[in-house]
């Protein structure tokens, strides 16, 4: 690998860093001054990474349209960025887009297609997927309400030290599941 191809390599990991929030000062003031720094050319290699097909571009790229950094926002473009990631097994895309059709965020909402993505990502280990999946049991959301997959799902994300997680399993346990609700946004899908 030739110099110059390392550090188009840095900077791609750089932008995706960025884009996903994370920092290497690793501080909320030191990620949101990054944030704002992100501009037109970051997009612009973004979109030619998301369009050679990579999944971490392809989120990134959703995040940045669905938080408008760098680029006017726009969640209908992120939804589908988050779904080209999603299908190729990236689990943060798949918990992003089973929140967006669960709620209706930028696409129509719907039920199944949250149930599918919700699943892969919760059996993959993310705990804003397994508690949003639990409430997708305990209200019957496209599927009839079953308390005991709700638990189950609650209890993973719980022991995982999901507080949302935790909060809802002592909603259903004390018999009032209709009351559950879901995360109110993944982290990198700002309201």
């Amino acid at each position: 690998m030739n110099r110059s191809t390392l550090l188009l390599v840095a900077a791609m990991v750089s932008l995706a860093n960025v884009a996903s929030g994370q920092t290497a000062g690793g501080g909320a003031a030191a990620a949101k001054a990054e944030v704002r720094t992100i501009e037109a050319p970051d997009i612009a290699a973004l979109r030619l990474a998301a369009a050679r097909n990579e999944a971490w571009a392809q989120f990134d790229l959703g995040v940045a349209l669905a938080c408008g950094r760098g680029v006017t926002r726009n969640r209908a473009e992120a939804a589908a960025w988050f779904s080209r990631a999603a299908e190729q097994g990236h689990t943060e895309a798949q918990s992003v887009l089973g929140w967006i059709y669960m709620t209706g965020s930028g696409v129509r909402r719907d039920d199944k297609q949250a149930l599918r993505w919700l699943s892969s990502a919760a059996e993959r280990g993310s705990t804003t997927a397994q508690n949003n999946l639990g409430i997708v049991y305990a209200q019957g959301r496209g599927v009839p309400v079953n308390r005991a997959e709700a638990e189950k799902w609650f209890r993973k994300a719980a022991a995982q030290g999901a507080a949302d997680g935790a909060r809802n399993l002592d909603i259903l346990l004390k018999g009032n599941g209709g009351a559950v609700r879901p995360s109110a946004q993944p982290p990198v899908y700002p309201g």
